[in-house]
């Protein structure tokens, strides 16, 4: 699962909410860019956030969509399990060459470069899309330098998941446009944060573990990470974190977990399922903020009692 960090918090993508302008994103939700109501509120603002309250919208992931996508058949590990997501894949790659958000900001390019390499994988993995491969690769080798870049926002777990993922590339027999100099530097930093999120086998070494699960060898005990696993099936709600587990330990919660999103968003899945109640809060918040919370006491209150009832 790929969240960023907002506010010195959180793709993987935990995304920044509230306004009345929606935009979709390529992972989590659509994000509200600006609130400029008045007092008063203008006229049909006052309609778009309450319809804002009642119904959050996510959209889908290219980079949680991939993971989803590399999950082999129960019947045949030769065969996607998900065939429609690797149709979405080979349908929704970005002229440059990369897959992700539609407009790559330069701090935003680390985040460009996992969902790309994701899906390459992806493709690889079942010997589709040869030309999409080769268009993604030249996008990784012209920004390739962005890795290193500490001024560019850094997706939580970049430094294990990417690596990992260029391991992998590697096993494909995929010709990657860098230096071996520079993947070797990746892996070491790799291995030091693996050490470093360790601190020692607490549980909280093993819960943050699991959280980068897609970051982890095929040697990892994969019963502790499934020892996260919620009542749904996910784990930590991470579609990307969830198929990658799956991978490698086949559950059937964790599969059902993954047609359930599927079945509902139709050939993708977005960054995090549910999020409802973090996105609600969120909302909320802002409308206090801003000052305008008054405006929208009893829907307030109606989504607050259901958020105490979970």
């Amino acid at each position: 699962m790929q969240l960023f960090c907002v506010g010195g918090g959180g793709v993987r993508n935990v995304p920044n909410v509230p306004s009345t302008n929606i935009e979709h994103m390529d992972h989590g939700l659509k994000i509200y860019r600006s609130v400029n109501i008045p007092a008063q509120c203008a006229i049909g603002a006052k309609e778009r956030i309450r319809e804002a309250l009642h119904k959050v919208e996510l959209s889908v992931s290219s980079y949680d969509t991939a993971w989803v996508a590399m999950v082999p058949s129960p019947r045949s590990l030769n065969y996607p399990c998900f065939p429609e997501c690797v149709d979405w894949i080979l349908d929704n790659q970005h002229p440059n060459g990369s897959w992700g958000l539609p407009r790559n900001h330069p701090f935003l390019i680390k985040d460009a470069l996992s969902s790309t390499l994701a899906c390459i994988l992806a493709l690889r993995r079942w010997n589709v899309g040869e030309e999409h491969i080769k268009k993604g690769l030249r996008y990784i080798g012209s920004n390739f330098s962005s890795t290193s870049d500490r001024k560019s926002r850094t997706p939580i777990g970049f430094d294990i998941i990417f690596p990992n993922m260029i391991v992998h590339a590697k096993e494909m027999g995929l010709d990657l446009p860098m230096h071996q100099t520079d993947m070797d530097t990746m892996c070491r930093i790799r291995e030091m944060e693996l050490r470093r999120g360790s601190g020692g086998h607490s549980e909280g070494a093993k819960a943050y573990h699991a959280y980068v699960a897609e970051g982890l060898s095929e040697l990892h005990d994969w019963k502790d990470v499934m020892k996260f696993q919620k009542k749904n099936g996910s784990l930590f709600n991470s579609p990307s974190a969830t198929a990658a587990t799956l991978i490698h330990a086949q559950d059937e919660k964790s599969l059902n977990y993954l047609r359930s999103l599927v079945r509902k968003f139709g050939n993708a899945v977005p960054t995090i399922y549910p999020i409802d109640m973090y996105t609600h809060l969120c909302i909320i918040d802002n409308l206090e903020r801003f000052g305008i919370s008054r405006h929208f006491s009893s829907d307030i209150k109606c989504i607050l009692d259901k958020i105490y009832r979970w």
